[in-house]
């Protein structure tokens, strides 16, 4: 079991090495075998997602990622995150695109071993509830800030 804070503190982490493209700081957030599920498949391994999470630098666009807030189950063993992803247009700065969204994070060994993106937070929630077994108390563990 890995304590709420310990959980927030690994998400908050992989999101900001994520947007900063402190890809070493990105890395050390996974689990050996951690599993990305992303839009083009599932990523295995620390070397695929390093691979997954490096920028393009030619293209138009710049992604953001801001962490809303991480709600944890009371087993330790998931949490979600609500975040809003934005693209912001390189040339002007200005914002493209902004929506909101989630993501439920599985831990092992005190490490992040499994990501999954959600387009819709409820739905991300719901899972949660359900992995901890009581669909009442998901983020009632005081880490939910």
């Amino acid at each position: 079991m890995i304590a709420a804070a310990d959980r927030k503190d690994l998400v908050e982490r992989f999101y900001s090495a994520f947007t900063s493209q402190d890809l070493d700081g990105f890395v050390a957030t996974l689990h050996p075998e951690v599993e990305l599920q992303t839009g083009r498949g599932p990523r295995e391994g620390r070397d695929e997602a390093r691979r997954w999470a490096t920028k393009n630098p030619a293209g138009g666009l710049e992604q953001h990622v801001t962490l809303e807030d991480v709600r944890t189950d009371e087993g330790g063993a998931h949490a979600v995150a609500l975040i809003r992803k934005q693209w912001w247009w390189r040339e002007s700065d200005e914002v493209a695109h902004d929506e909101p969204a989630a993501a439920l994070f599985s831990f092992r060994d005190g490490l992040i071993c499994r990501w999954q993106p959600f387009e819709d937070r409820g739905e991300a929630l719901d899972l949660l509830a359900e992995l901890a077994g009581d669909r009442g108390r998901a983020g009632t563990d005081g880490a939910t800030g």
